[in-house]
Formats: C-alpha cells, structure tokens, sequence
C-alpha cells in the first residue's frame, strides 16, 4: 500500500531523501509550517568561532557579514553546511547527531578555550551553546520564527517535524494522533513529549542518510 509522508520544510531537488521517497512511491507532501523574520544585528568584534544552527541562520548571517578569515565555522547538520557552502566558506565542524547535548559537549571539546559567537533564533534552544562556558560565548539574535496561520495539512501516514517551532505550528493545526511522529533531534522530541505526543521517533543523526534509513524501518 502506497505510504505518505508530511515533511515541515521545503526540500531541494536535489535532495537524497526526496529521491528515496520518489523512487519507492510515496505520496509527499513538503511544506514549512514557519515563517522567519529577519532581526537587525551587528558583530562588533572578532570571535574564534561563529555556530549556526540553521540553514536560515546561516543564510541571514552570511547574507550580510563576512566573518574574518581567522574565524571558525562550526554547523548543526549537512544541511546548515550546505548553506554555509553556498557562500564560499566550508565549515570547520559539523555536528552529526540529532542529541543536541552531545552536540554541544563535542563543540565544547573542540573548540576548547577559544570565544564563540552563536548567531540564530530568538528564543530558540540553549542546549547548544549551554555546554560552553559563558565567559566564551555571545548570542547574537538573527531572526525569529513566527507560526504560519490558514493552512491546510493532508492527512499523512508519516510526520516528519523539523523544529520545534514547527511541531508547535503543525500541533495548533492539526492532531498528530494515528500518525507515525519523526522528530530530526531530541529538542523537537522534547517538545513534542511536553504536549503530550508520546511514541516519537528520532534518526540517528539529522543527516538525509539517517532518516531514510529510518523510513527504511518502518
């Protein structure tokens, strides 16, 4: 029987996870259930490294700042690397797993006692940068994400949720009861698990790799 799948963002063509889908015959339904709205910010000073944690973090941030040559780039994801590709600079550290507090102690190991500047989401989670010390690291507020309202979700199969921001705009539209839950890490698991959504599934790391062999499971 022909699967479906609700995914909250928007994936390129190229992407090895809408290929899979494609290739096995899913019925796919692809849209981001947030909107981002740019805060204007400024970097007044040099930091050893800058962390993103989005790929629309990174595009804001790169759209109007040039870190220095010096300065380090740290990501959660292939997908923020991808991004951060996009303008030129490769990324120094990946993060390949969806626990956000292991994410966070092997950043902190790795940049040791250098200064971090991390650019994201106003009132996005702490976990991240919670794990370097404080006198080592600035937060900086590029954007805020704000829920979209007036839309219409399919009844899916499958419901892959990839952010908390969007798990909150998918639960005030619709149920997720009867649906199987795929969260891309643990803080959108724990936030889902704090409205009460129980049995939620999470890929070994947020990779596309990961996640299809997931749907491979199911």
């Amino acid at each position: 029987m022909k699967q479906s799948i609700f995914i909250s963002r928007n994936l390129p063509a190229t992407s090895s996870l809408l290929e899979y889908l494609n290739t096995n015959g899913w019925e796919i339904h692809c849209q981001s259930l947030i909107k981002i709205e740019p805060i204007p910010f400024k970097i007044e000073k040099e930091f050893d490294w800058i962390f993103i944690a989005s790929s629309n973090g990174a595009k804001l941030l790169l759209k109007s700042y040039s870190p220095p040559d010096s300065t380090r780039i740290g990501v959660v994801g292939e997908a923020t690397a991808n991004a951060v590709k996009s303008f030129g600079i490769f990324p120094d550290f990946i993060g390949k797993t969806g626990n956000m507090n292991e994410l966070g102690d092997s950043l902190a190991r790795t940049i040791g006692k250098g200064s971090v500047l991390f650019a994201g989401a106003e009132g996005g989670s702490e976990k991240i940068r919670s794990a370097i010390p404080t006198n080592q690291r600035t937060f900086v507020p590029i954007y805020r994400t704000v829920l979209v309202e007036n839309v219409s979700i399919p009844k899916t199969d499958v419901v892959f949720l990839t952010s908390p921001s969007n798990a909150e705009s998918y639960l005030k539209i619709t149920s997720l009861s009867g649906k199987t839950i795929v969260a891309i890490g643990n803080t959108t698991a724990e936030f889902l698990k704090s409205k009460g959504v129980s049995n939620v599934l999470i890929p070994a790391s947020p990779r596309e790799e990961d996640v299809i062999k997931l749907l491979q499971g199911l």
